[in-house]
């Protein structure tokens, strides 16, 4: 499975050049992701050869661009979005891919579902968790997770959950800074305490940054938006 995810990275090279305008511009993006995912693969052997990404290259890509990562798996992969819409619930809801059609949907940057990486989650009802991050301060409420389990069933988690500000940080992704509040949810429900946490810019609320628990398989994501 951590094979499937970060294969990931090729696959989105190849979205992005379905995307882009130009045929120089699509070649230039997918060989900028293609040299990402060769050294990904590389530094599994080797750890210095991780690749590094710069300012410049965030910059000169054309489209949005989402890091996501499963920490229990040492796996990292590049997505761009592929459909957003505004239904009932609170909250934007996009959904991110790859060209093999795994997928990763952040309501307001609550992850909302994935598909194709392995004990998906199905879906989520986290309304006050969302109304947190749009107002930029802490609402407590019900974080609940339907995940697939192994004998093609769904397996309720019901979460009651407890948000607090951490505080108001800087955060630097890939060289850039953005003002934004630390939110975080402390919920019980589960073995133990489970965290979601939100960094959230001041400004506009765009999350930029989250770690959110997600199943007891899955553990925990990490996202960070490279573009927006």
């Amino acid at each position: 499975m951590m094979k499937r995810l970060t294969s990931l990275a090729l696959g989105t090279a190849m979205l992005v050049a379905g995307c882009s305008g130009g045929t120089d511009t699509q070649t230039d993006q997918a060989t900028k992701f293609k040299s990402l995912y060769d050294a990904f693969r590389a530094s599994r052997t080797a750890p210095a050869e991780l690749p590094t990404l710069t300012p410049a290259l965030i910059d000169s890509l054309t489209v949005p661009s989402l890091e996501v990562t499963i920490e229990n798996r040492d796996a990292t992969a590049f997505l761009i979005p592929f459909s957003e819409r505004q239904d009932s619930g609170p909250g934007l809801v996009r959904t991110w891919r790859s060209a093999n059609d795994a997928q990763v949907t952040l309501r307001k940057g609550v992850i909302a579902a994935t598909r194709g990486i392995g004990f998906d989650i199905g879906s989520v009802d986290a309304d006050p968790a969302v109304q947190a991050i749009q107002k930029r301060t802490p609402i407590s409420g019900d974080h609940t997770l339907y995940i697939k389990n192994g004998n093609n069933g769904i397996d309720e988690i019901s979460l009651q959950c407890e948000m607090r500000k951490v505080a108001d940080e800087t955060l630097e992704i890939v060289g850039k800074s953005f003002p934004v509040v630390h939110l975080q949810e402390n919920c019980t429900g589960w073995k133990g305490v489970v965290a979601f946490d939100y960094w959230v810019d001041r400004r506009d609320s765009t999350v930029w940054q989250t770690r959110q628990w997600s199943g007891p398989d899955l553990g925990y994501i990490r996202t960070r938006l490279l573009k927006k």
